[in-house]
């Protein structure tokens, strides 16, 4: 990504403090922007590698910080706990997530289409940020944490939405994708699902690697096909009349 800067992106809620990650193409306008959630490890090397994707497609992204300060975890044994407290405490991912989204259109022009885009944990923010009436052209969800509505969360969702998961997904199974579509379906959502066989958690990610027994297990074929689906969907959000 040699022709890619990369600044930090700060933002906050209340007195929590979030330090994101702009990357954008030198010169040029964006045909969208996309605030990218990533997993739990923050701004890692994956993240970066699907936020330049999204940069070779026209976009400004910005990586969000899931955790506040910066915080990216380097060891598994860090995760659980930063995870366990964005499941428990949805509405302030809902909040650092719409303080990022807001911060970002002061970086492009005036129309520029705006989408979300999670893995993992970030995903289930993302579906919750869409749930709460974000005015955004697009939300897509990639090997996400699934989640139905939390109690009192609403249903409705503006934008059309894009989900991509495995059938194989030990962390959101198919009961989950199914209870997900069926609350999509009663709340009249404009939300397409492809589903993957054979296709774990983190199936975009190669460290996570190949053993077909693992919980997280990478797959080269689906992780194409995701960011193929990606694609063509953002052309559909930001192309339309």
């Amino acid at each position: 990504m040699s022709d890619t800067t990369e600044t930090e992106f700060d933002y906050a809620v209340g007195v929590q403090r979030y330090r994101g990650l702009l990357l954008k193409a030198l010169g040029g306008q964006a045909k969208a922007s996309v605030v990218l959630l990533p997993d739990w490890r923050g701004q890692s090397a994956l993240a970066r590698d699907h936020a330049g994707h999204l940069v070779a497609l026209g976009c400004v992204v910005t990586i969000a910080d899931l955790y506040g300060e910066g915080f990216s975890p380097d060891s598994p044994d860090q995760v659980g706990p930063m995870v366990k407290r964005l499941i428990e405490h949805r509405d302030q991912g809902v909040a650092a997530l719409a303080a990022c989204v807001e911060r970002l259109r002061r970086e492009v022009p005036v129309g520029t289409p705006m989408l979300c885009l999670g893995y993992s944990a970030g995903g289930m923010v993302a579906l919750d940020y869409g749930r709460s009436g974000a005015d955004v052209a697009g939300v897509i969800l990639c090997s996400a944490l699934l989640k139905t509505a939390a109690e009192g969360m609403d249903t409705r969702i503006r934008p059309p939405v894009l989900i991509l998961q495995g059938t194989q997904d030990q962390v959101s199974p198919m009961e989950t994708i199914a209870a997900v579509i069926a609350e999509m379906d009663v709340a009249g959502n404009d939300v397409r699902f492809e589903l993957y066989s054979q296709t774990h958690h983190a199936f975009d990610n190669p460290e996570a690697g190949t053993d077909p027994n693992a919980r997280l297990v990478y797959s080269p074929t689906s992780a194409r096909r995701a960011k193929d689906a990606i694609a063509a969907f953002l052309t559909e959000v930001t192309e339309r009349p």
